[in-house]
């Protein structure tokens, strides 16, 4: 089967001269990659073998990138945002968003935002809308991997948040069902290396497109 997967890293910030999110993701931006899935999280899917078109960008870490999504969103059957988390020593997979910014530092544009929503028309909390159980029993046995309840409070929230409101109101589908979307913290290298973070994001991408 065929996927097309809207995938976004981030640029530096803070402290950070890198971003590992960026270095994951940017190699694989308007690539196409064939992922033949693990025999256990096979079972019963559409497909063993997916064929993945990777587009996307890095965003800037400021209002204007926690935006940038929203308008690619029509046309893509999977929507995978990634980022740094500077104080885990594993991948999470974030199963929500808060309507809230509270910035521990400022953001890349100046900007530092101390507990105010980010819709505040908008749920308290919103859910990804990739199916939870199914996930987390395809990576029960990962090591390098945690479900996450807590996605912080900063730009890596906010887009995170963006995105599932604009599937929400505007009703966004693939396969008749809520267009999936995610997104993954990631820790450093030096905790879990790139290739086995490649092999985890790529194995989440050809998962989630699948049709339960």
């Amino acid at each position: 089967m065929k996927a097309r997967i809207w995938l976004t890293g981030f640029e530096p910030f803070g402290e950070h001269a890198a971003n590992p999110s960026q270095q994951l993701v940017e190699p694989i931006l308007n690539s196409t990659r064939i992922h033949l899935l693990q025999p256990a999280s096979a079972h019963a899917l559409e497909s063993e073998s997916v064929e993945m078109t990777f587009s996307g960008m890095i965003l800037p870490v400021d209002e204007a990138g926690s935006r940038l999504s929203i308008e690619h969103l029509q046309s893509v059957d999977a929507v995978v945002h990634v980022g740094l988390h500077e104080n885990s020593e594993k991948v999470r997979f974030e199963m929500c968003a808060a309507n809230v910014c509270d910035f521990r530092i400022p953001d890349n544009s100046g900007r530092q935002i101390s507990g105010d929503f980010i819709d505040e028309s908008g749920d308290a909390l919103l859910h990804t809308t990739v199916n939870r159980s199914s996930i987390s029993n395809v990576f029960s046995e990962y090591e390098a991997i945690i479900i996450s309840e807590d996605c912080g409070r900063f730009v890596c929230n906010e887009t995170y948040y963006r995105t599932l409101y604009s599937i929400k109101e505007r009703c966004l589908q693939s396969k008749g069902q809520a267009l999936p979307a995610i997104f993954v913290h990631i820790p450093s290298f030096t905790h879990v290396s790139a290739e086995v973070q490649l092999e985890i994001l790529c194995e989440l991408c050809a998962h989630i497109v699948q049709k339960l």
